[in-house]
């Protein structure tokens, strides 16, 4: 019993003096037997500094419209990709920065995780920002139709490892989409070496994000993880960790968002 005690804190201290916090000696030693590791992408993965780099129209809508749509639509955004949104808008396009105490009557709907969208009703329009299928869902549910090319855009970007959000309005000429805000991540540096390592010593890797599955697929092919989970919602988390524990496997999570903090627990 002394003898495993002492392992831990040796252990507990090795992780420090690589700035690893370890709760307990327990947690060091279960930790050799873990044999699937899930990594949330932002952050982990990636530098997890998304940033909106351009807004994209679909046909028959300016850059300006949705410029305008996508800013209003971010003011009740915190996230760091809502404030980016608000930002671009302001350099790029010339737009002064608004604020939600502004817009007199207007009714702001927050992002969350499990709506994944954000928005504002305001002067007789509804206007919607966020992941794609919330905001297809969102357009459909009113009877719009979603354009071809807000696909096509979406694929691009998605293929290219970047992460689309549709913005969307309803108005007086019925609910549709907009354009596409381009949002860009970076790939940490070595991340490749680091999984093909993990995968040596028999740990499975499953990175999973909030994005589509095209744009999952890109960023997990370029960081060279086993598997991922896409357009994942904290319940999403939780289940696919219970479903690798039934499988028999000891699961480690890794995260640093409060979309985290159910599966992290």
């Amino acid at each position: 019993g002394a003898l495993l005690s002492a392992i831990g804190i040796a252990g507990m201290d090795r992780l420090v003096q690589r700035n690893v916090l370890a709760m307990s000696g327990r947690a060091v030693e279960a930790a050799g037997d873990v044999s699937t590791l899930l990594l949330d992408k932002t952050g982990t993965i990636t530098l997890g500094n998304r940033q909106a780099s351009e807004f994209v129209p679909v046909s028959g809508t300016t850059e300006a419209e949705v410029a305008d749509a996508a800013q209003l639509s971010s003011l009740a955004d915190e996230t760091p990709e809502g404030r980016s949104i608000v930002v671009l808008a302001k350099e790029k396009y010339g737009l002064r920065e608004r604020h939600q105490g502004e817009l007199s009557g207007a009714e702001w709907i927050a992002f969350t995780a499990q709506t994944r969208m954000s928005g504002v009703d305001v002067d007789g329009r509804k206007i919607r920002k966020g992941a794609a299928g919330s905001v297809i869902a969102w357009v459909q549910e009113r009877g719009g139709e979603v354009s071809a090319d807000a696909d096509t855009l979406s694929n691009r970007i998605s293929e290219a490892g970047g992460t689309p959000l549709l913005v969307a309005v309803e108005d007086t000429d019925g609910a549709r989409v907009l354009g596409v805000i381009h949002l860009k991540d970076v790939v940490k540096e070595g991340m490749r070496e680091r999984f093909d390592e993990l995968r040596r010593m028999g740990i499975k890797t499953i990175m999973i994000t909030g994005d589509n599955p095209l744009t999952a697929k890109a960023i997990a092919d370029e960081a060279g993880v086993d598997d991922f989970l896409a357009e994942a919602t904290p319940e999403d988390k939780m289940a696919l960790i219970k479903r690798e524990q039934a499988g028999g496997k000891l699961v480690a999570m890794t995260g640093d968002g409060t979309n985290d903090a159910p599966a992290l627990a």
